[in-house]
């Protein structure tokens, strides 16, 4: 019999396999390298950033939070479904989508106004809930949603209309789409996850192309800007992997701090940034050599982690804040 991961669920995650030794304390962030720190709600604090980049949107209990990047002020506040657990941007960045973790349907939060719009259905006729990480196809015609206790994601038109769903024989906890929206990667656990399991789906039929290894307990994944390499934050090592795409294969393994809940590519694809919850640290990675550049001790509880479009700016949610961080200092 499978033993089922919980929920990852508020500011606490779970992890299964042996658990982690806590890394050594990191240095600070440099003092200049904080431009600006915006409150928020509170925490867990979801991140998405605007295509263009001219907005961030951090989405907390109850709250999401549209945030000016060009000022770095508050344009408005949605109150929006309770124990939230994913946020997401359209790829034309007028609408901000988020779900509660007891959700069954995806909230729909206009950009520009941060009025609550009608909000998109999931599957109905069975228990509500469980549903988490979230991506919206690149032509803009659909809403993947992961549901990792009943192995499946669920697929809503943004346009609206009925969900339909598609059975996995993993659980998942993240969603990735390709550029050209003809791939999805998904990420999760499959029977003990003493490895992670990344599939490969056609977008079209849906069918599993191929089917990857990589670190125990995998949290996030992420796409390298040209699509030849992936990068995994695996709770249960605590570490980074990063794949080769093309071969299919783990060429490194970098260690990071516990929890590592965070993660984001730069726009050149020479770092990784992962944001590590329990350890309170924020990791910059040379990509390609796939080495820890610097560490930094953060402020307090970092969850999530985005980057501007020109790569001069990185946002990290702190326990009740953004932090707008400049990249070239840390």
């Amino acid at each position: 019999m499978r033993r089922m991961i919980p929920i990852l669920l508020l500011a606490a995650l779970a992890a299964c396999g042996a658990p982690a030794r806590l890394a050594p304390s990191a240095p600070p962030l440099p003092a200049d390298a904080t431009l600006a720190t915006i409150p928020v709600g509170t925490p867990p604090t979801f991140l998405a950033i605007s295509p263009d980049g001219s907005r961030v949107f951090a989405a907390s209990a109850s709250q999401l939070v549209v945030v000016r990047t060009d000022t770095n002020a508050v344009a408005g506040t949605a109150t929006i479904p309770p124990y939230t657990n994913a946020v997401a941007v359209t790829p034309d960045g007028r609408r901000v989508l988020s779900i509660g973790v007891r959700g069954a349907s995806v909230t729909v939060v206009d950009a520009a106004t941060a009025q609550v719009l009608k909000p998109l259905p999931l599957i109905l006729g069975i228990n509500p809930g469980g549903f988490g990480r979230m991506a919206a196809t690149p032509d803009g015609a659909s809403v993947w949603v992961t549901n990792q206790p009943k192995e499946y994601v669920a697929i809503a038109p943004l346009s609206g209309g009925t969900a339909v769903e598609s059975l996995l024989d993993m659980r998942p906890t993240d969603v990735t789409f390709t550029p050209d929206g003809r791939s999805v990667y998904l990420t999760g656990c499959r029977d003990f996850c003493s490895t992670g399991t990344i599939e490969q789906l056609d977008v079209a039929s849906r069918n599993v192309v191929r089917r990857l290894t990589t670190g125990p307990s995998p949290y996030r994944f992420a796409l390298s800007p040209d699509g030849t390499r992936g990068y995994t934050t695996n709770l249960a090592a605590p570490s980074l992997s990063i794949l080769d795409l093309g071969s299919g294969s783990v060429v490194a393994t970098v260690p990071v701090g516990v929890e590592p809940t965070g993660l984001a590519v730069s726009p050149d694809g020479k770092r990784v940034y992962v944001a590590s919850q329990t350890a309170g640290t924020l990791a910059v990675v040379d990509a390609q050599a796939g080495t820890v550049l610097r560490t930094h001790q953060m402020p307090s509880q970092p969850r999530e982690v985005v980057v501007s479009p020109d790569g001069r700016r990185v946002y990290v949610s702190v326990r009740r804040a953004v932090l707008v961080l400049d990249g070239g200092a840390l």
